[in-house]
C-alpha cells in the first residue's frame, strides 16, 4: 500500500476532489431517484385527471341518450336513431379507454354498475321502445321510458361517486408529489453543504502539510544563499514533489561542500604548479629556436614534392578524359543495341502472330474443303431424289391417262372423275417440269462446288507452303533475337569494365590531386610551423609572466572559499 507521504501533490488534491465528486454523485443519484418518483406521481395525476374528464363525458353522453329516447317517443325519426347509435359508439370508446384505469375494487364495482345501467338502457330502447313505437303500442313505450328514467338518478350518483374517488386519488398524488419535491430540495441542499465542508477540510489538511514542509525548504535555501553550508539533513522521507525537492536541495548542498573543498585543493596545486610551469617555459623557448631552423630545410623539400605531384595529377586528368569519352560511346552503343533488340522482339512477336493466323486460316480452308465436299455429296443425293420425283410424275401421268379413259367409258356419270384426272395430269406435268429445273440447278451447284473445291485445295497447298516459310522466318527471328541478346550482354560487360576503369581513374586523379595538395599543404604547414615556433617562443615569455598572475589569483580564490562555512 502506498504511504500518504509518497503520493504526489496532484494525486492528493485529486483524492479530495474525488471525495467531493462522490458525495455530489450520491446526492445527485438520490435526487434523480426522487425526480423519477415525482414523474410517476405526475403521471398518476395525469391519469386521474384523464379519468375524471372521461367520466364527466360519459355522464353527459348517458344523459344525452336519455334525452334522445324522449325525442324519439315524440318525433319517431330515423335521424334520432342514428344519433343514438353515434352516442352509443362514443360511449363504448370511452368505456374501452377507462376500463383498464379502474385499478381498485371500489372503482371496478361502481364502474360495473354504470356499465350494467347503460346496457339496460340500450336494451330497453332497442328491444322495447323502438318495436312498440313502430306498432303504436304506447303502453309498452311508456313502461320502457319509465324504466329508463328510473336509471338516470342512480347512474348520475354512481358517476358522481366515481369522480369523487378519482379526485381523492388525484389530491393524494399531488400531495405526495409536493412532499417528494420538498425532500429532493432538502437532500440537495444538505449534500451540497456536506460536500463543500468535507472537501474544504480535506484540502485544508493537505495544504497545511505541504506549506509546513515548503517553509523548511525556504529556510534551508536562505542559509545556503548566505554561505552557510552546515545545514542538517531533514528527516522527511516522502517521495512526493516536496520529498524530491528536499532531496535535490540536500544533494546540492553536499555537492557545494565537495566543490569548495576541491577548489581549495586546486588553488593550492595551481600555486605550486605555476612555478614549475615557469621553468618549463624557459626550456621550451630554447628548443623552439632549434625547431625553427630544421623546419626551414623541410620547407624547401616540400616545395619540390608539390611541383612533381602537380605534373602527375595533370597526366592522370588527361587519361580520365579519354576514358570518359569511351564511356560515352559505349552508352550510345548500348542504347542502339537495346533499340535493335526491341525491334527484333517486336518482329518476333508479329511473326508468331502471323504463324498463328496462318494456322487459323489453314484450319478454316480445311473446314471449307470438307463442307464443299459435303455439299457435293448432298447435291448428288438431291439428283437421286429428283429422279425419283420424275418416276413418280410419269406414273402419275399414266394413272391420270387411265383415269380419263375410264371416265370416257363411264359417260355422263364419269365426267367429274374426268376433271379430276385432268387436274392430276396437269399436276404431274408441273412436277416433271419442276424436277427438270431442280436437276439443272443441282447440276450447276455440283459444277460450282467442284470448281470451288479445286480452288480451295490449291489455296490450301499455297497456305501450307506460306505457313512453312513463315515458320522458317520465325526461327530466323528467334536466332537473331538470341544473338542480339548475347551482343547486349557483351556490351554490358564492356560497359561495366569501362565504368570500373573510369571510377579507378577518377580515384587515381583524386589521389594525385590530394598528394599535390598535401605537398602544398605540407610546405605551407612547415612555413606556418616555423612562424608558430617563433610565436611560441614569444608566447613562452608571456606564459612566464602569466604564471605569476596565476599564483596571485590562486591566493584570491582561497580567500573567497574561506568565506563559506564547511
Amino acid at each position: 500500500m502506498i504511504k500518504w507521504s509518497n503520493m504526489r501533490i496532484g494525486f492528493k488534491y485529486g483524492i479530495a476532489l474525488t471525495a467531493t465528486i462522490i458525495l455530489f454523485v450520491f446526492a445527485s443519484s438520490f435526487v434523480i431517484t426522487s425526480l423519477f418518483q415525482i414523474g410517476d406521481a405526475v403521471s398518476t395525476i395525469e391519469v386521474t385527471a384523464d379519468r375524471s374528464i372521461t367520466l364527466t363525458h360519459m355522464a353527459s353522453l348517458f344523459r344525452a341518450k336519455e334525452l334522445l329516447v324522449a325525442d324519439y317517443m315524440s318525433l319517431e325519426r330515423k335521424s334520432i336513431l342514428d344519433e343514438y347509435e353515434k352516442i352509443q359508439s362514443d360511449f363504448k370508446e370511452l368505456q374501452e379507454q377507462i376500463d383498464p384505469k379502474m385499478d381498485t375494487e371500489e372503482l371496478k364495482f361502481t364502474y360495473d354498475l354504470i356499465s350494467r345501467n347503460n346496457e339496460q338502457m340500450d336494451n330497453t330502447f332497442k328491444n322495447v321502445i323502438i318495436p312498440n313505437m313502430q306498432q303504436n303500442n304506447m303502453d309498452e313505450v311508456s313502461g320502457g321510458h319509465i324504466k329508463i328514467s328510473s336509471l338516470r338518478n342512480p347512474t348520475a350518483q354512481l358517476f358522481e361517486k366515481l369522480r369523487e374517488i378519482v379526485d381523492g386519488q388525484r389530491k393524494e398524488s399531488i400531495t405526495d408529489a409536493y412532499q417528494k419535491i420538498e425532500n429532493s430540495i432538502r437532500t440537495l441542499i444538505i449534500s451540497i453543504v456536506l460536500a463543500a465542508v468535507l472537501g474544504s477540510i480535506i484540502v485544508f489538511l493537505i495544504s497545511r502539510g505541504i506549506s509546513k514542509n515548503l517553509n523548511r525548504l525556504v529556510d534551508i535555501t536562505y542559509r545556503v544563499s548566505k554561505g552557510d553550508l552546515t545545514v542538517d539533513r531533514n528527516h522527511y522521507h516522502g517521495k512526493d514533489e516536496i520529498g524530491q525537492l528536499t532531496s535535490a536541495i540536500y544533494d546540492m548542498v553536499h555537492n557545494l561542500q565537495n566543490m569548495m573543498q576541491e577548489i581549495t585543493k586546486a588553488a593550492l596545486e595551481v600555486d605550486s604548479e605555476s612555478s614549475e610551469l615557469r621553468k618549463i617555459a624557459d626550456e621550451v623557448k630554447e628548443g623552439s629556436y632549434q625547431i625553427a631552423s630544421t623546419m626551414q630545410q623541410m620547407s624547401a623539400g616540400a616545395e619540390d614534392q608539390a611541383h612533381a605531384s602537380s605534373e602527375i595529377a595533370h597526366s592522370i586528368f588527361t587519361l580520365a578524359e579519354l576514358i570518359s569519352q569511351a564511356n560515352i560511346n559505349k552508352e550510345v552503343l548500348e542504347t542502339s543495341s537495346k533499340d535493335i533488340l526491341t525491334v527484333v522482339q517486336k518482329g518476333n512477336i508479329q511473326m508468331e502472330t502471323s504463324i498463328n493466323n496462318m494456322n487459323q486460316i489453314n484450319i478454316i480452308i480445311k473446314d471449307s474443303v470438307t463442307k464443299v465436299t459435303q455439299l457435293d455429296e448432298n447435291s448428288q443425293k438431291v439428283s437421286t431424289l429428283v429422279q425419283v420425283i420424275d418416276t413418280i410424275a410419269e406414273q402419275t401421268n399414266l394413272l391420270a391417262l387411265n383415269a380419263a379413259i375410264e371416265a370416257a367409258r363411264a359417260g355422263e356419270s364419269g365426267r367429274g372423275f374426268a376433271v379430276v384426272a385432268e387436274e392430276i395430269r396437269k399436276l404431274a406435268e408441273q412436277v416433271g417440269k419442276s424436277s427438270k429445273e431442280i436437276t439443272a440447278i443441282v447440276e450447276g451447284i455440283q459444277s460450282e462446288s467442284k470448281f470451288m473445291m479445286e480452288s480451295l485445295e490449291k489455296g490450301y497447298q499455297e497456305i501450307e507452303m506460306g505457313t512453312h516459310q513463315i515458320r522458317t522466318t520465325g526461327e530466323a527471328f528467334q536466332t537473331i533475337d538470341h544473338e542480339v541478346i548475347t551482343m547486349i550482354e557483351k556490351i554490358k560487360d564492356v560497359s561495366e569494365s569501362l565504368s570500373q576503369i573510369s571510377q579507378n581513374s577518377d580515384k587515381i586523379s583524386v589521389a594525385g590531386e590530394q598528394v599535390a595538395a598535401i605537398s602544398e599543404e605540407n610546405s605551407a604547414g612547415i612555413e606556418q610551423t616555423v612562424a608558430s615556433v617563433q610565436q611560441q617562443s614569444s608566447s613562452m615569455e608571456v606564459i612566464a609572466q602569466n604564471t605569476h598572475s596565476l599564483s596571485m589569483a590562486a591566493d584570491k580564490l582561497n580567500n573567497v572559499v574561506n568565506q563559506f562555512k564547511l
